[in-house]
């Protein structure tokens, strides 16, 4: 029998902990509304199904016999998250009127949000793929969970959806929050310090990943 409960009491406080994927929903859902944050949450979330696909075929062994692998990836989620936190700095710092100046867009309908889509759900799937503690949680914890003689590829997809299914809705709940953020604080200096908190969170994760 897999110990399903046993993983979710395991899994929940990780996925309730604020992590460089939340920080990264919060900060769209802040910048573009409820959608962008939703759209990043499905990118973050593919992220950690591609781990589970990856662990349940077996992909751990091998970077266990290659352990170089763990400081690249290290060292280019620390990279990512250092540019998107200076991203969030950048708006926060940027005078509020030069922001309707921005590349004006004769079909605003078609052209920005396909941009917008595809840059937000890019933002969270990079974010989560360039995560060591995605890829330990999903390497490392999740086999601990395939009962002994269980299917190995079977058990983890199914732990991974479990996983998933967690992530998303919490995701989610910050996505909505951002969304009511950017609706009530639309300009002025409250935006600026809601980006500036962002930012500012994405570099402690980025120094608390470089050091950990």
């Amino acid at each position: 029998m897999i110990p399903v409960w046993a993983f979710i009491a395991v899994a929940l406080p990780l996925v309730l902990m604020p992590g460089a994927s939340t920080a990264v929903v919060l900060r769209n859902s802040i910048l573009g509304g409820t959608r962008a944050g939703v759209q990043t949450a499905v990118g973050a979330n593919a992220g950690s199904v591609c781990y589970g696909v990856l662990s349940a075929f077996g992909v751990a062994l091998a970077l266990q016999r290659w352990p170089g692998a763990w400081f690249v990836l290290r060292a280019a989620g620390v990279v990512y998250l250092t540019w998107l936190g200076l991203q969030s700095l950048r708006h926060a710092v940027r005078p509020a009127a030069s922001a309707p100046a921005v590349e004006p867009n004769p079909h605003p309908r078609v052209a920005r949000p396909a941009a917008g889509v595809f840059r937000n759900v890019r933002d969270g799937f990079v974010t989560n793929v360039l995560n060591p503690a995605i890829a330990t949680f999903y390497f490392v914890i999740v086999p601990q969970f395939v009962p002994r003689g269980a299917p190995v590829a079977r058990t983890v997809l199914l732990l991974t959806s479990v996983h998933v299914a967690l992530a998303v809705t919490w995701h989610v709940v910050w996505a909505a929050a951002g969304g009511v953020l950017a609706r009530t604080l639309v300009a002025g200096r409250p935006r600026q310090l809601l980006e500036l908190t962002a930012g500012v969170a994405l570099l402690v994760l980025a120094g608390a990943l470089l050091l950990g």
